[in-house]
């Protein structure tokens, strides 16, 4: 049965799941069963090579095989998800994942600079990356405590939830001194001159 929220810890399936045709492969089947025919016409990539990535993400636990259909003499099998939302945390302690959080941040730096921001950029991305940090580890608990509730969030939307996710960890970055702090260096940091 496919779950609402799924969180994902372990670093090396995190590190699976970014690479870009299995991130594809999730994001289509986010909202609806596919095959591996369809998925392989979508993405542009053979069937074997479309059948690798959907193996791996099955090792896992993101998909399985939702249901089969007859197809003449041949097998249809659609694959979906297994889970609506799968919340990652980039900030496990592995070197790998951290560079990735960090260099994601870097964009929003040149964003910054391009709009007429001027910063230190070693001290605003220090900044950000701790809050960030902080960020996450709310979400990963927060989400933690859905994944027991299933029950209670079968009627709600998963952008719903996901928004309620957000706002349950903006509540407890509030209640967070250290994040307080980071977010006024923050503000100090990164405004117009």
């Amino acid at each position: 049965m496919k779950k609402k929220v799924k969180v994902i810890t372990d670093p090396e399936v995190i590190k699976l799941m970014l690479e870009d045709t299995r991130r594809q492969i999730l994001k289509l089947l986010r909202n609806r069963e596919m095959t591996i025919s369809q998925l392989s016409d979508i993405l542009g990539k053979t069937p074997q090579t479309v059948y690798h990535h959907i193996e791996k993400l099955k090792e896992v636990s993101l998909v399985e095989v939702k249901r089969t259909e007859m197809k003449g003499n041949l097998v249809e099998k659609y694959y979906g998800r297994t889970a609506d939302v799968f919340y990652i945390n980039l900030y496990l302690g592995d070197e790998e994942l951290r560079y990735l959080a960090r260099s994601k941040l870097k964009t929003k730096l040149d964003i910054f600079k391009a709009l007429g921001y001027k910063f230190d950029e070693e001290q605003l991305l220090n900044i950000m990356d701790k809050i960030t940090e902080k960020e996450h580890s709310y979400t990963t608990k927060i989400s933690k405590e859905l994944e027991g509730k299933e029950e209670a969030l079968k009627e709600f939307s998963n952008e719903d939830i996901i928004h309620a996710v957000d706002w349950l960890s903006m509540a407890e970055l509030g209640r967070d001194k250290e994040a307080l702090e980071l977010l006024r260096k923050l503000g100090e940091i990164l405004k117009k001159e």
